[in-house]
């Protein structure tokens, strides 16, 4: 996806500088970078910011559930029963009565589109919603967007 248009060590470099995962920053520079004028990026923050969270999202949403099926049938109890708890699909009442859920929710309705919603979709979302507010503010921004235009608009113009 990314690796074309930058390498993994640069974002591997650039991953560590800024404290996120790489998946995150790759996700949020193929997204940004398919915008084609940073200018314009940074004029639609709000709007990349969801598609970001979205790619991002999906992907996550993938592979915990393929791990969640691989425990479930696991010889290791323990992960067995998280397994069973994570693949559960969440109420309507839990939806809505959990503060991090339903802030999440909006978010969760546009990337789980076909399938009900479970509880490691919801557990993931608020993690990572979480783990993007804690960076905004370290960075002190209100976009992550924003971060990654500001920090690294040479290296994507140029790659």
């Amino acid at each position: 996806m990314t690796t074309t248009i930058v390498s993994s060590s640069f974002v591997k470099e650039k991953s560590l500088q800024l404290g996120i995962p790489e998946e995150i920053l790759t996700c949020a520079i193929d997204v940004i970078y398919q915008s084609r004028n940073l200018v314009n990026a940074l004029d639609n923050t709000v709007e990349l910011d969801d598609y970001i969270y979205q790619a991002i999202l999906k992907q996550i949403f993938e592979r915990a559930r393929r791990q969640a099926e691989i425990a479930l049938e696991g010889t290791d109890q323990v992960l067995s029963t998280k397994a069973e708890k994570d693949l559960c699909v969440l109420s309507r009442e839990e939806l809505t009565t959990d503060a991090f859920y339903r802030a999440v929710l909006p978010l969760l309705a546009k990337v789980v589109t076909q399938e009900p919603i479970l509880r490691l979709h919801a557990d993931v979302a608020s993690a990572l919603i979480l783990q993007l507010a804690d960076l905004k503010r370290k960075h002190r921004a209100t976009s992550l967007t924003e971060i990654v235009v500001r920090h690294y608009a040479a290296e994507m113009a140029v790659s």
